[in-house]
């Protein structure tokens, strides 16, 4: 029996407040969504000729002590073509079946920085799985496999759309008001 993920109450609470439907809701043959602490990717295969894909970016509208009051978020349809394509291509880097990273020799976990969590579905089966920091030459060694494997995995949907520049767009849409993301607090005015 695989141990329960720490992040799947983070990412529950993240699909609800954000309006994604529960996997179990659903039937397809494979679901892969890639969660940060302010945006997921999330593709679908429901069948060899249906497929939908989405992204999402979302923000937690704050009072001014930080005190989460809701969530905003953006869904942005990512066309059927370039999610059957990333399907594809993340299935050739081992997305359904990475370790966590804790199961990982040499790989380095930590607390401040960028967490990709991957929520991944296929054959009636749901895990979670993170990895802190992949990108990091500081923290992680570039000859581990699964380093290898996220990285591929982000720079190929990063070759699709630009994920930070899609958040960057969102967050600078606001209306005044005290937000935060991550660690982030922000104050527009």
């Amino acid at each position: 029996m695989e141990k329960v993920s720490f992040w799947n109450s983070h990412i529950e609470t993240d699909r609800i407040e954000i309006e994604l439907p529960k996997y179990d809701s659903l039937n397809f043959e494979k679901a892969y969504r890639i969660w940060t602490d302010y945006q997921v990717v999330e593709l679908i295969k429901f069948n060899d000729t249906t497929y939908s894909g989405l992204l999402v970016n979302f923000i937690s509208k704050t009072n001014r002590k930080g005190i989460h009051k809701k969530t905003i978020f953006q869904k942005i349809t990512i066309p059927i073509k370039t999610v059957k394509k990333l399907i594809t291509e993340l299935n050739s880097e081992n997305i359904e079946i990475l370790p966590d990273s804790d199961e990982v020799d040499g790989y380095v976990n930590g607390l401040d920085g960028k967490t990709y969590i991957f929520e991944i579905s296929a054959n009636k089966e749901r895990r979670v799985y993170s990895y802190w920091e992949p990108e990091s030459e500081q923290y992680q060694d570039p000859l581990i496999k699964e380093v290898i494997n996220v990285r591929n995995i982000l720079n190929k949907i990063n070759s699709e759309f630009k994920l930070w520049e899609y958040f960057v767009k969102f967050r600078d849409r606001l209306p005044s008001g005290h937000y935060s993301y991550g660690m982030i607090l922000l104050t527009k005015n």
